[in-house]
């Protein structure tokens, strides 16, 4: 055993000298040339001193607390936090086998020749095939797995940014829509109005049948159109109620006034703000630790195809007697060191080496594709942005506009200076001004969340 032992010495001491160097490639993501700055039209160039954090990004407590609901309950994100716990344990059954696992053993037996019978007692304690990490193989499985947990925990936070930015767009189309709802009762209720006055003015004879049909008809359009707005205020209460996880009461939802979007502000892209705040995005922080995972994963292919050590080692008490088990004398040990190295395996490893180095490549042209994707939203919402303050000033003004017709309209049907298809044009005109200027502002409010989520959830560079 002595003999074994010494002329196994030499070889091990050289396999650990030759084990020395790393086979894992060059893990370093590639850095794509970006501009030096977002720089938005019409903002201000000075950042903004407040914290741009999607939980302080919202300023209405309602939509706060519908957020912290979802969040809570939501079962899709519930699904992403049982995948990381998950990857936590499979990097755990990764790291543990790095490290010898020690049993204990008890055994007794019975062996007998020619009617001579002999009893054996043995207590043992050792390891067994615990493989000396000569070329970093086991290191490689085990920062593969790290990586696959860590762009878990990305993917996980990029789930819950893609909540926080869903059940905001949903709160806002639920207040958007139940202004809508609003605007059609006020329609309503003008329209009837008109068939009120009509009517009169029909048993009077100073309308004809037509003129009266015509009111008649514009009443019940926008009746229906109140059926119709209610409905959808309602889709969109149980849209909101799918994402939060549960039925929201009265008081977290927004309520229909017509000015409601301008009472939850959501915080301006401040000037100035550096483009490499794109790279703290989840998405291509989970997609960066899966580059990583897959350079680790060709260092693992790579060391697969050297000589792989293992040990198995013993020490313990051996006897025929319980009473002399350890005494002196009877204790045994044992090292046993194992080097396997496959002469012909038909290029079965050379193989996996090209499929781990393909994959790698994959990987690589998936982060660098996920780059553009996350330079492409950003630069499409503020594309959206830059004309949004035009835009909503010119719908104002024709809301004012169409308000001031109105009136003059209405003034002269009752002194008899306007016809009443003049009345009724002018209240539909007004209507839907109002309901683009409800529309654009929710296309105003819904660009801020996007740019927030495309961002990664903070305006501010930070890890």
């Amino acid at each position: 055993m002595r003999r074994t032992f010494a002329l196994a010495t030499p070889l091990l001491a050289g396999l650990m000298l030759a084990g020395c160097g790393s086979l894992v490639p060059p893990m370093q993501a590639p850095r794509a040339e970006l501009p030096e700055s977002f720089r938005p039209a019409g903002t201000s160039s000075a950042p903004q001193s407040a914290s741009h954090e999607w939980d302080g990004f919202f300023s209405d407590s309602r939509l706060r607390q519908v957020v912290g609901l979802a969040l809570a309950d939501n079962r899709s994100l519930r699904a992403s936090l049982a995948a990381v716990d998950r990857f936590r344990a499979q990097y755990r059954v990764t790291q543990a086998a790095s490290s010898p696992e020690v049993r204990a053993t008890a055994n007794t037996g019975i062996q007998g020749t020619n009617g001579n019978s002999v009893a054996g007692l043995s207590v043992n304690l050792g390891f067994t095939a615990w493989e000396v990490d000569l070329f970093n193989r086991l290191g490689s499985l085990e920062g593969a797995a790290l990586s696959r947990f860590e762009g878990q925990q990305e993917t996980q936070r990029s789930a819950r940014l893609s909540l926080v930015a869903e059940v905001a767009n949903a709160w806002l189309t639920l207040a958007a829509e139940r202004q809508r709802q609003q605007l059609a009762e006020e329609l309503r209720n003008s329209q009837q109005s008109t068939l009120t006055l009509t009517d009169r003015q029909y048993q009077l004879g100073a309308v004809s049948g037509l003129q009266r049909a015509r009111a008649q008809t514009a009443f019940q359009a926008a009746r229906g159109e109140v059926a119709r707005t209610a409905a959808v205020a309602a889709q969109a209460r149980l849209a909101l109620e799918l994402l939060a996880g549960q039925a929201l009461p009265n008081s977290l939802l927004p309520g229909g006034q017509i000015d409601a979007a301008t009472t939850t502000p959501l915080p301006d892209l401040p000037g100035g703000l550096p483009a490499t705040v794109l790279l703290q995005r989840p998405d291509l922080r989970a997609a960066e630790q899966a580059l990583k995972a897959a350079a680790f994963d060709v260092g693992a292919a790579r060391a697969a195809r050297f000589p792989r050590l293992t040990l198995t080692a013993s020490a313990g008490q051996r006897s025929t007697e319980l009473a002399g088990l350890f005494d002196s004398g009877s204790t045994v040990w044992s090292l046993l060191p194992t080097l396997d190295l496959a002469l012909f395996d038909a290029g079965n490893r050379a193989a996996q080496v090209q499929a781990n180095e393909a994959t790698q490549r994959q990987v690589l042209a998936q982060y660098e594709a996920a780059l553009q994707s996350a330079f492409r939203e950003v630069a499409d919402a503020l594309a959206v942005r830059d004309s949004l303050a035009e835009r909503l000033a010119a719908q104002q003004a024709q809301v004012q506009a169409a308000e001031r017709s109105l009136n003059l309209v209405e003034q002269g049907f009752r002194l008899g200076g306007s016809s009443q298809l003049e009345l009724l044009d002018a209240q539909r005109q007004l209507s839907a001004a109002q309901q683009g200027l409800v529309t654009l502002r929710l296309v105003e409010q819904s660009n801020r969340v996007a740019l927030l989520r495309a961002l990664g959830g903070r305006w501010t560079a930070g890890s």
